[in-house]
């Protein structure tokens, strides 16, 4: 018999390590390495499937109307100050009249 720890023994088990090391790592490369993405197709999926893309045009879409409604209650507070402001004026004069009536009926 040959003996185990002879050179010969030590590179044919040596070699057998390695062999089982390189079907180990294609194995892992099939598994894991190969579908893993890359930065461009993460870009990809992020533009094209995302709910962030329909989100964000969502959102922007209800600032605008949001803004433009803004605009449109401004201009209506604006009017109806400037209608108030004739109000008092108006009864202002009013009571003055009144007070005038009253003044010329106690006389």
């Amino acid at each position: 018999m040959a003996d185990p720890n002879s050179l010969g023994h030590f590179f044919e088990n040596f070699t057998v390590s390695m062999v089982s090391v390189v079907i180990a790592l294609i194995g892992f490369w099939t598994t894991f390495v190969k579908n893993l993405v890359n930065r461009k197709e993460v870009q990809e999926m992020i533009q094209n499937q995302s709910q962030y893309g329909r989100d964000r045009e969502f959102i922007m879409d209800r600032l605008k109307d949001h803004k433009e409604d803004s605009a449109t209650l401004f201009r209506a507070l604006s009017k109806n100050t400037e209608v108030m402001s004739e109000l008092k004026v108006q009864i202002a004069l009013l009571s003055k009249t009144l007070e005038a009536l009253e003044h010329r009926i106690e006389r």
